[in-house]
């Protein structure tokens, strides 16, 4: 299992942020979030393409990869 960092911008972009950004809200108007427990065969472009459908909750940047897979 692997964790992807992922960047979503204050427009509503969606990317892939350095392995070693702080989770949480950046300096501008981005969102750096951790998704956790992601399994071997899933890709960034998955996790990413998931994860433009989830609303996350206020605050919380760390998330399970399962609860974007449902």
């Amino acid at each position: 299992m692997a964790s992807i960092m992922i960047k979503k911008a204050g427009e509503g972009l969606v990317s892939q942020a350095h392995r070693n950004a702080d989770v949480g809200p950046t300096s501008g108007s981005s969102v750096v979030y951790e998704i956790q427990n992601v399994p071997g065969d899933v890709t960034v472009d998955d996790v990413i393409a998931a994860f433009k459908t989830f609303k996350p909750a206020d605050k919380v940047y760390e998330i399970d990869w399962s609860a974007l897979s449902k």
